[in-house]
């Protein structure tokens, strides 16, 4: 008996000295940087930053460089100094995306973005793309519907944030539809992207309807009267995508704002909205000589899903003819395909569908009472999320 309580004994001790080992590993390998304990291991991540073309590293300017692992809800964020190119961040083993943002000029911004997995230290370059700012851009968008499910009583905002007069006329707005893949197909096609729904333009011979510089106009989808539904009063919307012969599901209604002109909608959308939880919105002008109608019909412009039996056409929008783009991603998902190159949008702006909320451009400066909005085509640093929802009312403040 007494051999028997001896071995008890042993066994007892071994199996404490075990879980003792196991609790001080668990404890050398919690990360306590940003995002809290994760049992990760820790990392070099060294990012190396290449000056567009036609610049030197010399030439760029203070940037800012993120690494974001969403999985883990981690975010290492360092400020580059004018003129420096690299950075080494010390992070947690997983899977990041890479950002890199700086202001040139007035109007000029430099932009990037790369991945990486980190597993091991590892080096990432990034080749930073010259992104002149648009005179136009969206000030705010309302895709995710309200609360009562209303589909159509969604709007967009787009603001002249320049110092001259702007022409609405000719200038197209599009969305591409979100993917229920983690990859994205079009890639092998881009600098194109495929509208799927509705493309509309602003109608106009070239100077028919200007915008002055700091205003801003609504464009609304059904422009009535939302708020009994937990939406907006949009009844006066300055302009209405109105989509005749369409009825699912239910008819349009042509209200009194004046109608864009449809270019398309092959695949019959009530709206111009991507998805009320994620997608990109387009805002387009062609080159001086082709109409929105003339590119519209012409076949050359359209194309099929790569590599698919899809036979639905998709309307082809280069990438050189955005004055702004805008990635929007379902707050709730953390793997999603981009649908945008980093020279368009290097971020996201997250959503939450249905939720009645919008995003709104964060404002830089009020002047004259006028407000000036920031555009580094990076929304997860130019866009406020979960707004309430404001058409036609103008900030009085910077963010």
């Amino acid at each position: 008996m007494k051999t028997m309580n001896l071995w008890a004994k042993a066994l007892l001790l071994l199996a404490s000295g075990a879980l003792f080992a196991t609790g001080c590993s668990s404890s050398d390998n919690d990360d306590n940087g940003t995002g809290g304990g994760s049992g990760s291991n820790k990392f070099n991540l060294t990012v190396t930053l290449t000056a567009p073309s036609g610049y030197e590293t010399a030439d760029l300017p203070a940037m800012s460089v993120t690494a974001v692992n969403a999985d883990k809800e981690l975010t290492y964020t360092e400020e580059l100094a004018a003129g420096e190119n690299s950075v080494t961040f010390e992070v947690s083993s997983g899977q990041y995306r890479i950002t890199a943002t700086g202001q040139y000029s007035n109007t000029i911004s430099f932009t990037g973005a790369a991945q990486a997995d980190v597993f091991a230290d590892q080096s990432v370059a990034i080749e930073l793309a010259e992104v002149n700012e648009s005179p136009l851009v969206f000030k705010a968008i309302y895709s995710t519907s309200s609360p009562a499910y209303s589909i159509t009583d969604t709007y967009f905002e787009i603001v002249n944030n320049s110092e001259k007069v702007q022409y609405l006329d000719g200038i197209i707005v599009a969305s591409i539809t979100p993917l229920t893949t983690a990859t994205n197909p079009w890639e092998s096609v881009f600098p194109l992207y495929p509208v799927y729904g509705v493309a509309a333009a602003f109608p106009g011979s070239g100077t028919e309807h200007p915008l002055q510089p700091g205003e801003s106009i609504v464009v609304a989808n059904d422009a009535t009267d939302w708020t009994a539904r937990q939406g907006a009063d949009l009844s006066n919307a300055d302009w209405e995508v109105y989509i005749p012969n369409v009825s699912i599901p239910s008819a349009d209604v042509d209200y009194d704002a004046p109608n864009l002109t449809i270019l398309f909608n092959e695949n019959t959308q009530r709206q111009l909205n991507p998805g009320f939880m994620k997608g990109a919105f387009l805002l387009a002008k062609l080159p001086d000589g082709i109409t929105p109608e003339a590119y519209a019909g012409n076949a050359d412009n359209y194309m099929v899903e790569p590599n698919t039996t899809k036979t639905q056409r998709n309307l082809m929008i280069p990438s050189n003819y955005l004055l702004d783009a805008v990635e929007i991603w379902d707050a709730t998902e953390t793997e999603q395909a981009q649908l945008l190159m980093s020279q368009d949008d290097a971020g996201k702006a997250f959503v939450t569908g249905f939720s009645g909320k919008s995003i709104r451009r964060k404002v830089t400066k009020i002047e004259n009472g006028r407000a000036y909005y920031q555009d580094t085509n990076n929304s997860s640093n130019d866009f406020l999320t979960d707004q309430p929802l404001t058409p036609g009312q103008e900030p009085t403040q910077a963010d």
